[in-house]
């Protein structure tokens, strides 16, 4: 049991190592299409408001929904 939530830790590091890794690139690419939004998530991010996952989840959702207008 232990090692499975040792394995299950390491995923939820992972995974958040993999949002924080590719969080500037989606903020800068929703910089040219939302620049207040981006400025705003980049903002919250860099005076600790918002958690990463959630800033990635935002930033991914709003590229998706610019995406689905086009």
């Amino acid at each position: 049991m232990l090692e499975s939530k040792q394995e299950r830790a390491f995923e939820i590091l992972q995974e958040a190592a993999r949002k924080l890794a590719y969080l500037p690139d989606k903020l800068a690419e929703l910089s040219y299409q939302q620049p207040e939004e981006a400025l705003r998530l980049l903002r919250n991010w860099g005076e600790g408001k918002q958690p990463v996952n959630s800033l990635f989840e935002e930033v991914t959702d709003l590229l998706n929904s610019k995406r689905r207008q086009d």
